[in-house]
């Protein structure tokens, strides 16, 4: 009972400090939007707001899905789980650079973007793969004064960069990317004393290392799905429509995502506990996100009250069409990060291949959405593709859950030893994975495999024994 409680205080600590460094990034975003709607254009606006969104999805191929099972199998000291990731996504990293390169080149800017405009695009997709690194490693090690040093000092120089710009008079959007780059600077400094500092703590045997990149590829199409469902839209609509409307668009947009950060962050920082008991119950998964969707209404509305003052008397008049995107893009917003929860719960289970599914199901339909919507109604289009896409995902979500529980309840009443999940893994004593592994008192196998199973065998035999604990990839511009 006492490990649980203090396991609990530690998914409570970490969720603190990430939904902190969120809210960071938030007023931090906030920020940088008004400063940069003083000196850039609408076009402008959404030229810069492309680059980003093309660095971000792109990251998601650099690094290779291996967040989510990372975090959920490791945990160790701060240096040696920053080396350990950022080695193990440097191959992906190095691939997916003259992709980036060239899809800045094709890309449709409003201005030319070569050749320093491709460099800065290209330099924070490398670059961006140490940011989320730094999370992971956080995440793993309960370090938080890095973290919070990463994060202080990357919003630091995103705001003072953008001031200076503000104050040098530059509408070049160029110039503007070259700032987000600079800020991952404190997390190559992290790097740096990581990679002096000697190996604390085991790092990953052969092993393991190939489950977690089995599982990384199983998780890649879905964060593929889920980063192509949330950023898709952005990247559309300069090609579908202008990139003046993605210089209004992302004016919300970039406000009304903030509502679905306290409930991701809660969801990351949940993941290891819930893996390591898998006996979430429907009951409790349902409370879950009913408490998740309360959440999300408060957040979007306020963020929504927040925008529209922020449009009216804050941001030149050019701006204020953006207002009609505040009411669609808020209720995108929660059920997105409904879609959220339910991940969260069957990653927690083992069926990483029914979230892979669950997003390639919500991508395709928010694509058809938008590449119907968005010519005849610009912005709008992409807001109302959003509440389609997520809808949609969320009741393949729902059902897939259904399904999943239905079959655990069928497996429980013929007397079986082993819970089937939607992907054909088994959750029980020793939780099967994907990679053959199991998943008990700790995610994933070492050299010493057979000691950590036996372990953990125990550690759940304990947990049932106690019943189930009933305790609970970034600023955007």
């Amino acid at each position: 009972m006492l490990k649980r409680t203090e396991e609990a205080t530690g998914v409570r600590t970490a969720t603190g400090v990430l939904l902190a460094s969120q809210v960071l990034a938030a007023g931090g975003a906030v920020l940088v939007n008004l400063l940069a709607a003083v000196v850039l254009d609408p076009a402008s606006r959404g030229d810069l707001a492309f680059a980003l969104q093309l660095a971000y999805f792109l990251s998601v191929f650099a690094v290779m899905g291996l967040e989510r099972p990372y975090i959920a199998a490791r945990s160790g000291v701060f240096g040696t789980e920053y080396r350990v990731f950022a080695r193990m996504v440097a191959p992906g990293t190095l691939v997916i650079l003259p992709v980036a390169l060239f899809a800045t080149v094709v890309s449709p800017f409003s201005t030319s973007w070569m050749w320093m405009g491709a460099i800065a695009v290209t330099g924070y997709v490398a670059l961006n793969s140490l940011t989320r690194a730094v999370r992971v490693a956080y995440v793993s090690s309960h370090d938080w004064k890095r973290f919070a040093f990463n994060a202080i000092a990357s919003q630091s120089i995103i705001i003072a960069g953008a001031a200076l710009l503000v104050l040098l008079g530059a509408d070049d959007p160029v110039l503007w990317m070259w700032v987000y780059v600079a800020s991952v600077l404190p997390a190559v400094l992290l790097l740096g004393i990581a990679l002096r500092s000697g190996a604390l703590t085991a790092p990953p045997g052969l092993k393991e290392t190939q489950g977690l990149r089995r599982r990384g590829w199983v998780l890649l199409p879905s964060e593929f799905s889920n980063t192509a469902m949330l950023r898709s839209d952005r990247l559309l609509l300069p090609a579908l429509s202008s990139p003046a409307e993605l210089g209004l668009y992302v004016t919300v947009a970039a406000v009304l995502e903030m509502a679905t950060w306290p409930v991701q962050q809660w969801v990351d920082a949940s993941l290891r506990s819930w893996s390591r008991s898998a006996q979430e119950s429907p009951l409790r998964a349902a409370r879950l996100i009913g408490w998740c969707v309360l959440l999300l209404v408060a957040a979007a509305a306020l963020l929504g009250a927040a925008a529209y003052a922020m449009i009216v008397f804050v941001l030149p008049a050019a701006y204020f069409p953006a207002t009609a995107a505040i009411l669609p893009l808020a209720i995108s917003a929660v059920v997105f990060g409904v879609t959220r929860v339910q991940q969260g719960l069957l990653i927690a289970v083992k069926a990483p291949g029914s979230v892979s599914i669950i997003e390639i199901i919500g991508t395709a339909a928010s694509l058809l959405a938008y590449v119907l919507l968005i010519p005849q109604y610009g912005m709008l289009g992409a807001a109302y593709g959003s509440i389609i896409g997520y809808s949609i995902c969320a009741a393949a979500g729902a059902v897939t859950m259904a399904v999943m529980w239905k079959r655990r309840a069928a497996t429980n009443a013929a007397g079986g030893q082993s819970v089937g999940t939607t992907d054909g893994t088994t959750v029980d004593g020793k939780a099967g994975t994907t990679d053959g592994t199991t998943d008990g008192g700790e995610v994933g196998t070492t050299d010493d495999g057979k000691v950590h199973a036996m372990r953990a065998a125990a550690a759940n035999r304990a947990e049932r024994s106690c019943g189930p604990d009933h305790r609970s990839s970034e600023g955007v511009n």
